[in-house]
């Protein structure tokens, strides 16, 4: 029977070692919310129009499902570091030519390999940071992920603002703006060659040496070090070849679930739309522009304290709550505003405060949680297929709210998916209560071990 011993203490390059690692988040943030503040620039050089715009900003989505697809592979042959950096490659390459302005054509498939390369990024860092940090610490370390998508998002809505407003010539502002991403992308893959690899995916390979070394980076004592060996070891003696069993299957569903509703609550809608959202209720500017990114980066900050004092459940009850009433509000005051030709000051409050606390609902819960519990769910044996499937639903439920959010609202009126919204985050809570386990403080391998001897969904690490 593996261990249940939790390592409480560890030495201060995990913190750097998981922050070097989420930069992938960074380069996500800053590839998700490039979007939303970059499209009249766009649309200034490249003429794309509604439908075009969507599409574009949509093929990001479709390239996260195919790099997602590959992950697992790269992440079981190539190993988790090799990946990132694979990652930041891309990331560099191919911003640096979106910014030489290539033909649309040229453009687009820029844009579906970056979305690649943010689709290997979002199935690697979880993983990575799920393996390397302690447990007592590893939910904090992955909310680091989800924390630095949401100051990506806002660094570049705040950069694209600011180059529109200095630069008002189209074709000078948006090399720019690609710039902006390259910069930092460049600092991903450079940063990327300081970390090590995961001491489990070490072990994995019969790498016990070098599991060693990088364990004796992190770790303080010889008998952390010994226990975290002898779980990853028995843990990989117990399910050596077996990958689609039972229990496998179950967590695989919750995994896939969690990812669907983390999108399906509406989150990509009001990253990429938020302008477009508060345009139709006559808030433009800085307010307009700047809004959503700012208050989803300040309210991710609180998830990674709660996340371990809280735990895993208890947000994402808060959050479905939170996200629930948000969005009946803010579909209540378009229905308002559609029955009146300028709509008062009192309607827009309502609907900006709405959207200000539906962010804050995500950013401290779904947000962060739901990347957070797929890291963790999966056995060893089978952690680069759930990861794998998992990322790729999350993509490809992205890739529909991105592609349809605002023709939804054209067809059916604008308050119409914010009710829609409402609907899954009600579903949402009754799937939490009911499969979703509590992984707070507990290790991989216990959680492993709860799955294979049958404990109900809910009472994993219990």
């Amino acid at each position: 029977m593996a261990q249940t011993y939790v390592v409480k203490s560890y030495k201060g390059i995990v913190i750097v070692i998981c922050t070097i690692a989420a930069l992938g988040g960074l380069l996500f943030g800053l590839d998700q919310g490039f979007i939303a503040n970059s499209l009249p620039t766009i649309e200034g050089v490249y003429h794309l129009g509604t439908q075009g715009g969507e599409n574009y900003a949509g093929v990001l989505a479709w390239g996260g499902i195919l790099g997602a697809l590959l992950s697992g592979i790269f992440a079981r042959f190539l190993g988790r570091k090799k990946s990132l950096l694979l990652a930041g490659f891309l990331f560099s390459a191919l911003t640096i030519i979106s910014a030489l302005l290539p033909p649309l054509a040229v453009l687009t498939w820029c844009r579906f390999g970056l979305g690649f390369a943010v689709g290997v990024a979002s199935f690697i860092v979880p993983l990575y940071l799920s393996e390397t940090a302690p447990a007592s610490i590893r939910g904090s370390m992955g909310t680091l992920f989800q924390f630095m998508i949401t100051i990506g998002i806002f660094l570049i809505s705040l950069t694209n603002v600011f180059i529109a407003r200095l630069f008002t010539e189209a074709h000078i502002a948006l090399p720019m703006m690609f710039l902006v991403i390259a910069v930092f992308a460049l600092i991903m893959f450079f940063g990327g060659f300081l970390i090590p690899e995961s001491p489990r995916w070490l072990m994995l390979r019969g790498r016990r040496e070098d599991a060693v070394i990088v364990l004796e980076r992190t770790l303080n004592s010889s008998e952390e070090i010994q226990s975290e060996l002898n779980e990853i070891q028995e843990t990989l003696g117990a399910t050596k070849g077996k990958v689609f069993t039972g229990y496998f299957i179950k967590i695989l569903i919750v995994g896939v679930v969690l990812q669907m509703f983390q999108q399906l609550v509406g989150i990509n809608a009001m990253i990429y739309y938020a302008p477009t959202i508060f345009g139709y209720a006559s808030i433009t500017g800085f307010v307009g522009m700047m809004t959503i990114p700012v208050v989803n980066m300040l309210c991710t900050i609180p998830a990674i304290k709660w996340v371990e004092k809280m735990g895993r459940k208890k947000l994402l009850y808060l959050g479905s709550a939170v996200m629930l009433i948000t969005m009946l509000c803010a579909g209540f005051a378009f229905v308002q505003m559609s029955h009146v030709a300028n709509p008062g000051v009192g309607i827009k409050a309502m609907l900006l405060i709405s959207l200000i606390l539906y962010i804050f609902g995500f950013a401290c819960s779904w947000g962060p949680v739901a990347w957070l519990v797929c890291s963790e769910i999966f056995p060893m044996a089978g952690r680069e297929v759930g990861m794998t499937v998992t990322t790729m639903v999350n993509w490809t439920f992205a890739g529909l709210v991105m592609s349809q959010a605002l023709t939804f609202m054209h067809v059916h009126g604008n308050a119409s998916i914010f009710f829609l919204f409402a609907f899954f985050c009600v579903l949402s809570f009754v799937f939490v209560k009911f499969f979703v386990p509590e992984t707070k403080g507990v290790t991989l391998e216990k959680i492993e071990e709860d799955l294979k001897n049958g404990v109900p969904l809910r009472k994993i690490g219990m």
